[in-house]
């Protein structure tokens, strides 16, 4: 049983027991991937009977998309909380570059690279897909507009030079599924120097 998960049959409001089984399914999710989630794991992970996920969720479609939801709003949230206390613009990019490029990312970096295989399959993943990979372009254009506000960066088109750094990011979700172990001062040195080509500014501006 995972270390979120309540075990028990009695009744709960609707809306606690649903965001029981997201948050178990999250932790699945994260373990063994989101092809491998099923209403029956997760009931199981939960100690009730399948019925009662299926209840809340009578398509496993809908589970994986709120499941993967969870993961990656978190991630979201998490992020930019420490972001926007970091300082100006110049300091949170860095913070950005920073908390991404890490192996504490690495489980959520292959749940979104299992997420962009399966939702070829998974209409209701794709569109969660889609709307966080939008929400995380709209937070990193607003710190990038700060900055440009600021006189710091030196940019056109914030929304094309997010979506580039981002990318930049993204490419490290690969390298954390196909390699063992991954160096990360590379990686970093490339995320780096991508984001201060997109954003005007010298090289080093974002080191450190």
């Amino acid at each position: 049983m995972t270390s979120r998960a309540v075990a028990g049959h009695r009744r709960k409001p609707a809306e606690q027991r649903k965001a029981e089984i997201v948050a178990v399914a999250a932790e699945l999710a994260l373990a063994n991937g989101l092809e491998a989630l099923t209403l029956r794991r997760v009931a199981e992970a939960l100690g009730v009977f399948p019925g009662l996920v299926n209840h809340y969720f009578p398509a496993v479609d809908e589970l994986v998309a709120a499941a993967f939801a969870d993961v990656a709003e978190a991630e979201l949230r998490d992020v930019f909380e420490l972001v926007e206390v970091a300082g100006p613009p110049l300091a949170q990019m860095r913070a950005l570059i920073g908390q991404l490029v890490s192996e504490e990312q690495d489980k959520v970096s292959l749940l979104w690279l299992d997420a962009w295989h399966t939702a070829r399959r998974r209409p209701a993943l794709h569109v969660e897909v889609s709307r966080l990979m939008e929400a995380w372009r709209d937070r990193v254009v607003e710190v990038i507009e700060r900055g440009r506000d600021g006189g710091v960066f030196r940019v056109d088109d914030p929304a094309a030079s997010a979506t580039m750094i981002m990318a930049a990011i993204d490419g490290m979700s690969v390298q954390a599924a196909m390699r063992a172990s991954l160096d990360y001062s590379v990686v970093r040195r490339w995320v780096v120097s991508t984001a201060e080509r997109e954003l005007g500014l010298p090289p080093g501006a974002l080191a450190g």
